[in-house]
């Protein structure tokens, strides 16, 4: 089928939140198709943050005590909407059945499990993830699957054996830089203002609302190191997850960490940091890091991301190599603390490879995807 005519789509995910990376795919996708001339509305079970005028949001509620049994009351709701209100596609941004078409930003399940204890595999947990991943991997006819690294469609296609055909690459689709050198000198002088930050202070960033999986204690050690060595790193951390354990070891060992929480204004602190780090554990993509390449912000990272090639290839970065050393990333970390021409180097590199490469059009790619698809309609 070709949606020549307007189509009526709707978009479906977990749970909607300010500062998540899927959220922001999920609602920029959804705008494209809109803007397109299709019907779209976004399905959820629950909104934080502040509800859009310009989609229809239908929420589902959230019920039941674990998150198993959330997902399967999802799961049921779904079903039950979807028969009572006809539309053409289901467009899934999470592990969600019987969709059209899947937006992979999530990495492998069974990949991400495969070190965990042998009585995990007998869990209700467990199995149930499993079986959601399957459903959507496990089978030779749909949905259509979109990821946004090569890695990840190898990482599936080595546990399920997916077809090839089913799979489509996405470019990263961050925003673009307008800004001037001029406005972003200023943006530097009058963020560093607010916190009570020295102009010549070196500051290092962190964005992500995953502090765990995302290698935020992996920062503050570094941190740390450098400060038994006599060099003061200033630490900035954005993100939306509970801060508590991280601030107690930041307060005992006396490091100058802001924890600043999420915020609509990050690009503020790409212009006002030296650079950013994120060494996670596990990252199917990492749009983070191309956003920092963006403003000229050099990046380390470890080579679990799946962007962590763009930051190679653009030789606006470090990437550091698995198996994971907290010394070699202190090491890292201390040569971009103490050397300003080296950054100034990785910045200009990542400048230029932003001026001539696709890393713009996500959500535009997909929506034309989803228009231009022969795969039959769901009722």
């Amino acid at each position: 089928m070709s949606f020549i005519f307007a189509v009526k789509v709707s978009f479906v995910l977990y749970d909607y939140f300010p500062f998540g990376g899927l959220q922001e795919d999920c609602l920029l996708t959804a705008r494209a198709m809109q803007a397109r001339g299709h019907i779209v509305e976004v399905v959820t079970r629950t909104w934080k943050g502040e509800m859009p005028d310009d989609l229809n949001i239908h929420l589902m509620g959230r019920k039941g005590s674990t998150n198993t049994a959330r997902n399967m009351h999802f799961f049921a709701g779904l079903k039950q909407y979807f028969s009572e209100n006809s539309r053409d596609a289901v467009v899934a941004f999470n592990r969600i059945p019987e969709c059209d078409f899947y937006f992979s930003a999530d990495p492998c399940y069974l990949e991400k499990v495969k070190s965990k204890p042998f009585w995990y595999f007998w869990t209700a947990r467990h199995r149930h993830y499993r079986d959601c991943e399957a459903a959507l991997f496990n089978r030779a006819d749909k949905p259509q699957i979109y990821t946004l690294t090569e890695r990840e469609i190898d990482t599936y296609r080595h546990y399920y054996q997916t077809p090839s055909e089913r799979f489509h690459l996405l470019p990263p689709g961050v925003a673009r830089v307008t800004r001037t050198l001029e406005e972003k000198v200023q943006i530097r002088a009058e963020l560093r203002k607010e916190l009570d930050t020295a102009e010549d202070a070196t500051v290092a960033l962190f964005v992500g609302s995953d502090y765990k999986r995302k290698g935020l204690m992996r920062n503050l050690k570094a941190v740390k190191a450098l400060a038994e060595k006599g060099t003061r790193l200033e630490f900035w951390v954005l993100g939306a997850d509970d801060p508590k354990a991280y601030e107690a070891f930041a307060q005992a060992s006396n490091l100058p960490v802001h924890f600043l929480g999420g915020r609509a204004d990050a690009a503020r602190f790409f212009d006002a940091a030296d650079f950013l780090l994120h060494p996670a554990h596990s990252e199917s993509a990492g749009k983070v890091l191309l956003e920092a390449l963006t403003h000229g912000l050099p990046v380390v990272v470890t080579d679990s991301c799946g962007y962590a090639k763009q930051v190679g290839d653009s030789g606006g970065g470090v990437v550091v190599t698995s198996p994971f050393s907290q010394d070699v990333f202190n090491q890292t970390v201390e040569r971009l603390a103490r050397d300003p021409e080296h950054r100034e180097a990785l910045s200009a590199a990542a400048l230029a490879y932003c001026a001539t490469e696709d890393i713009y059009n996500c959500a535009e790619s997909f929506a034309q995807a989803i228009e231009s698809s022969r795969e039959e309609p769901s009722v």
